[in-house]
């Protein structure tokens, strides 16, 4: 591999867990407050635009395609760990095939299994989406707390005086 891009995937993880504990710790009362995760962004809307790429990269000002690439491929393949979401319990992926599956076939209701196993439902946050100099960020947060209850936001997060500040909310969801 090449060593830049070794070099790149540090500073990304870094960042990543930088800012996802910042935001853990400021959503404590909020979006994060379940105790419940999901290893893979589930409880997220996308927003309603045609070009989401273009999207992002205009709102975090990301001039450099290859750049943005690496970033959209990172955020695509991004696994939520416990080493980033210390003391919440992570709902995995394969996890998420075998209540469908069981659920299909009348074995099992996914909302009972929630109720006794998660307080307030689940949770989902993205991977931070950065610019080039890792200064401005693109994130999505949401939670379900039942067949027709959640929400979540798209963020703009800025990394100003060593800390990250929510800079711009993007919009809501509820349902």
């Amino acid at each position: 591999m090449d060593p830049n891009i070794s070099d790149l995937k540090k500073l990304d993880e870094v960042k990543t867990i930088e800012l996802l504990t910042q935001i853990f710790e400021d959503e404590k009362d909020g979006f994060l407050s379940t105790n419940c995760l999901t290893q893979k962004k589930r409880a997220l809307s996308p927003p309603m635009v045609e070009d989401f790429d273009g999207y992002v990269q205009r709102l975090i000002g990301i001039k450099d395609s290859a750049h943005y690439e690496f970033q959209s491929k990172l955020y695509q393949q991004f696994v939520l760990t416990e080493n980033i979401a210390k003391g919440k319990k992570i709902i995995t992926q394969s996890q998420f095939v075998e209540f469908e599956r069981k659920s299909e076939l009348g074995e099992f209701k996914f909302w009972d299994w929630l109720d006794k196993n998660c307080t307030s439902g689940f949770s989902s946050i993205s991977k931070p989406i950065f610019n080039e100099n890792f200064t401005v960020a693109y994130v999505q947060i949401g939670n379900t707390c039942g067949d027709l209850c959640g929400g979540g936001e798209e963020r703009i997060y800025e990394y100003l005086n060593g800390k990250w500040i929510e800079k711009e909310n993007l919009g809501s969801w509820i349902s």
